[in-house]
């Protein structure tokens, strides 16, 4: 089958996917070499090769000293690094390394020999700038050309709504994967697909409920025989993969047996040889019941989206659930309980990464894919910090789910000393007024040229934003007195780290990747 080379990638906690669009402009996820439609997106590091994949996973038990994973959950926080032997890497390496694979294998599924050079990449939809800027960096070091940073409940409202067109219909996505969680609301007609609201949690996803089922049975187990095996790494390991698989197969059966041989230690912490066969029942009341404020958090956002945008189960036509969690029988409980309708499970590990196949489609101008524009809104508020009652504070000039493009601004801000030649701007994203919310700090720097010297409180200043669909934000200061202006711009296609590390890591991503 012909395919087209840009392809759409769902970059996933857990798992990620790489789907391109076929002749008929059909949206297809391409097995990779095993033979399965997505890849664990875990690394086994043996320097100067390294292994990605199932085997990545499964080494996990022989050498998890050895293994990166979960590296989604940490992408865009400044100076990270994961520590394997006596090096560290940054989550972009790590994510470039994934993104290098998967990629690869497509490229052998597709066949003809031309290799996949550009690509959409989806994030979660409560990703920042930073976040969004990070994954960016990610697929430039695995030699791709990012077409597009695209949200993935928006992929996956494409996907679903591509051959749905026709009248208009509003849906919510409830998406739950590995590591993310995101609730956005659509709308669909013929040649557009509107985001209308925005909610999410970027460290809420199936990874905790594996948490929460690995914590119970280290309970039982210390009840049982007396043994804290929450320090034994190789047994922690083994313990994920088994809580992982019982939670799938809970979906389908009341009970799940987890079976455990525990090692026996002396008083000095060593092995004494001696293990101890141990079976744990898991009982979906349990699983459910240990688990359950999870779930309550993924209600509470839905609740927050709906009072934000003003909106009600009575607008809305359908409940889209994805994200491999969202298999969950409680996930279709609650849904069915707060919305009072059928949730609908479409294709919830692959339809992002089609979505995204379908987007880079239409970037490329594909003929073969129905044009259809899709409209974004801002998942975060903008704002300027500003000293308020003597204190600094964060000001919102742009607030989140302002639909884009958008030219907005503020007036009344002012110098706060006498004989200020300049003013700092720091721009900020993010709901909170408090400045000290804002660990990972500003997301723009920059000055205005306030001469001649004046009294505080003058000359009067205005700030304005302007935000297109492309992640470029450009923030603009100008003081109204005399005209002067200045600006930055905060862009995805920017690189904003000055990290050389970074630049080390670009190289070092040209290694051996299977």
């Amino acid at each position: 089958m012909s395919l087209g080379r840009a392809v759409g990638i769902d970059l996933g906690t857990t798992y990620s996917a790489v789907a391109a669009i076929d002749e008929y402009g059909k949206p297809v996820v391409l097995k990779n070499s095993d033979g399965q439609s997505t890849t664990p997106s875990v690394v086994f590091f043996d320097p100067p090769n390294y292994v990605v994949g199932e085997t990545a996973l499964q080494s996990t038990i022989t050498d998890p000293d050895r293994v990166a994973q979960f590296v989604k959950r940490f992408m865009g926080q400044t100076g990270h690094r994961i520590y394997i032997g006596d090096r560290s890497y940054s989550p972009q390496f790590v994510s470039a390394l994934i993104l290098k694979k998967i990629v690869q294998d497509a490229a052998m599924e597709l066949g003809g020999g031309e290799p996949i050079t550009k690509a959409v990449i989806t994030v979660p939809a409560y990703f920042t700038e930073t976040q969004r800027h990070a994954t960016l960096e990610a697929g430039q070091m695995a030699g791709l050309q990012v077409l597009r940073i695209i949200n993935e409940p928006t992929a996956a409202a494409l996907s679903y709504g591509m051959n749905r067109r026709g009248r208009r219909r509003t849906f919510l996505v409830y998406d739950l994967g590995g590591g993310t969680f995101d609730v956005t609301v659509l709308a669909i007609d013929d040649d557009e697909l509107n985001v209308l609201a925005i909610g999410g949690d970027d460290h809420l996803g199936g990874k905790d409920f594996d948490d929460r089922l690995m914590n119970y049975v280290e309970e039982q187990v210390k009840a049982k025989l007396d043994i804290d095996i929450s320090e034994d790494k190789d047994i922690e390991a083994e313990l994920r993969l088994k809580c992982e698989a019982a939670k799938r197969q809970l979906t389908g059966r009341a009970s799940v047996p987890i079976t455990l041989k525990v090692r026996r230690l002396d008083e000095d912490g060593n092995d004494t040889g001696m293990s101890v066969p141990t079976k744990i029942e898991i009982t979906r009341e349990i699983f459910n019941d240990i688990t359950s404020d999870l779930l309550d958090r993924t209600e509470l956002q839905i609740e927050s989206v709906f009072a934000k945008a003003d909106l009600t189960w009575e607008q809305i036509d359908d409940v889209l659930c994805v994200g491999g969690s969202s298999r969950m029988p409680m996930v279709n409980e609650m849904l069915a309980r707060v919305s009072g309708k059928k949730p609908l499970l479409h294709d919830p590990d692959e339809c992002v990464a089609k979505g995204a196949a379908l987007q880079a489609a239409l970037l490329s101008a594909n003929e073969n894919v129905p044009q259809v524009s899709v409209g974004h809104v801002l998942s975060h508020s903008l704002g300027v910090a500003v000293m308020r009652g003597g204190q600094p504070v964060i000001d919102h000039v742009v607030p989140s789910l302002t639909r884009l493009p958008v030219v907005q601004s503020r007036q009344g801000y002012t110098t706060t000393v006498d004989n200020q030649t300049t003013v700092q701007i720091r721009v900020y994203e993010g709901e909170s007024a408090d400045l000290e919310s804002y660990g990972k700090g500003p997301i723009g720097v920059f000055d205005l040229d306030t001469s001649p010297p004046r009294p505080k409180g003058q000359p009067k200043i205005s700030i304005e934003f302007r935000c297109d669909e492309n992640g470029r934000i450009t923030a603009l200061a100008r003081d109204r007195d005399t005209g002067q202006e200045s600006r930055t711009t905060i862009s995805l296609e920017s690189s904003r780290t000055g990290d050389e590390t970074l630049e080390e890591e670009r190289l070092l991503a040209e290694a051996n990747v299977s």
